[in-house]
């Protein structure tokens, strides 16, 4: 730690246990990635190959390969590698001098039946990739605020008019900003949560990048295959953070001590109240949820919300129901009342014929 004046600086670490996507709101068609068995890159897993798109379209002016290539756009072939090799007349490795990264495809493509459209992760200027530091502390904002209603003896109700978490009783006390009656205003700049910084984390190699299908998986078990493809972190990767604490803001109201306090009163609170409800499936991984966040895409409804801890277990299953049922009426969310838990099932990445819940990351500050 580095104290500089009113500033705390820490190193945040990540272990990446389970599938972690952040996305960046982009995703590669089946026609715009070059799928490689291994025997083509003699490698005991096939890859991926992810085109640069300037060096590729500079390529096919030079070439005059551009009518070729809206041929293939627009035509029934999907295969990316044939293209290249047949039309283009390309080796792999002149293939890989116009790529941007090769990663590792898993278990998640079939080449044999049908390739999907991959869901991508967030990557800086550079092409790297990286988790953004705003996807860390809305997780550490999550975990906060359930420390803290679960730290009230009492239970609570939603307003029928609000549908909605009234965060701003927990965390817009600072008092710095008023209105005309002196009340605190439910704002910003009265949030505590602006005392707290996190940097960006530093770049991840393309080493670390996988993809994963994605599975659901109902209360029994029972799962479903999703027809859907992310680029996502493997378990075991570092993910490296600057936490740095403004105690002028504070005031010794976050500390070390109590972000690692949440986080467990989170997880605790999490096997509870979702991860115990559900049976296993089969092929699911054994994970510890011990000093963990869960972030990122595919982590699940109750890893984005407050009303489970805010509300009863029954009153939280009716207002998840509800508000799931007004949202997806084909759903009919009306019947997890029944069951006891709303979303009812829960989500799955696939890595190499094992399925791990997404998102799943230890922390350690130091």
């Amino acid at each position: 730690m580095i104290r500089e004046g009113h500033l705390e600086t820490y190193d945040l670490t990540l272990t990446v246990r389970s599938p972690l996507f952040i996305g960046s709101g982009k995703s590669y068609p089946k026609k715009e990635y070059v799928y490689l068995q291994p025997e083509l890159t003699r490698s005991p897993t096939p890859k991926v190959m992810l085109l640069d798109e300037n060096r590729f379209f500079s390529f096919l002016v030079e070439r005059g390969l551009i009518d070729a290539y809206e041929s293939f756009i627009l035509g029934p072939q999907t295969d990316l590698f044939r293209f290249l090799s047949s039309e283009c007349h390309l080796s792999l490795r002149e293939m890989q001098a116009l790529s941007r990264c090769v990663i590792d495809a898993a278990d998640a493509l079939d080449e044999k039946h049908s390739l999907k459209e991959i869901y991508a992760f967030v990557r800086n200027s550079g092409g790297r990739a990286y988790v953004p530091g705003s996807s860390v502390k809305g997780a550490l904002r999550t975990v906060i605020l359930t420390d803290m209603v679960l730290k009230e003896p009492e239970h609570h109700s939603l307003p029928d008019t609000s549908r909605g978490f009234p965060e701003s009783k927990y965390l817009n006390t600072l008092k710095l900003k008023t209105d005309k009656f002196g009340s605190t205003e439910g704002n910003a700049v009265n949030d505590i949560m602006r005392g707290l910084y996190l940097s960006d984390s530093l770049p991840v190699d393309d080493s670390s990048m996988m993809l994963a299908g994605k599975i659901d998986a109902d209360i029994y078990g029972r799962t479903h295959r999703i027809n859907l493809c992310r680029e996502c972190l493997k378990p075991g990767t570092l993910l490296h953070f600057k936490l740095t604490l403004d105690q002028s803001v504070i005031k010794g109201r976050i500390t070390v001590d109590s972000l690692m306090q949440s986080i467990q009163a989170f997880d605790d609170f999490y096997t509870d109240a979702w991860v115990n409800f559900f049976d296993a499936p089969a092929r699911a991984a054994e994970l510890s949820y011990h000093s963990c966040l869960i972030l990122g895409g595919g982590a699940g409804f109750p890893t984005k919300t407050l009303i489970y801890p805010y509300l009863d277990e029954t009153a939280g299953v009716r207002e998840v129901a509800s508000i799931l049922n007004h949202a997806f009426k084909k759903h009919q969310h009306t019947g997890d009342v029944q069951l006891g838990i709303s979303p009812r099932t829960a989500k799955y990445a696939q890595f190499w014929n094992t399925l791990y819940p997404y998102g799943l990351c230890e922390v350690k500050i130091t």
